[in-house]
């Protein structure tokens, strides 16, 4: 059963100028160790972390809370199998709050242009 569904779209320019304004302070705040590591591998790391943040307020989304009830950032980290998958590994707060509305899994599906990027969660349980 869908126990929710949330979208999220985030123009790539957005975050360039955070990480600019911001630096690393920014990163932290909002990204893993693990997903800053990835991002700045990539050619354009602010669409990589575009695609990131837009994935974890579409979680909150899916939540139907926002970044309310205790939900941090990086309770919400997207991570990649093998095949290069994306999915959402959730710590603490996150995970609480998905149990909480009674979903067990998430699928997450990510997509972007070279001035957005958008992210669509759905909460299963």
């Amino acid at each position: 059963m869908i126990r929710g569904i949330g979208v999220d779209i985030v123009k790539v320019d957005r975050i360039e100028q955070a990480v600019e304004r911001w630096g690393y302070r920014f990163l932290k705040r909002i990204f893993t160790a693990a997903e800053i590591e990835r991002c700045q591998q990539r050619a354009r790391p602010a669409q990589c972390l575009a695609l990131r943040f837009a994935a974890k307020e579409a979680f909150a989304k899916a939540l139907g809370l926002g970044m309310r009830k205790g939900l941090r950032w990086r309770d919400i980290e997207v991570v990649h199998d093998h095949l290069g998958k994306p999915d959402l590994l959730l710590h603490n707060q996150a995970q609480r709050l998905l149990e909480a509305v009674e979903a067990s899994r998430t699928w997450l599906s990510l997509s972007d242009e070279r001035e957005s990027a958008v992210a669509v969660v759905v909460l299963e349980g």
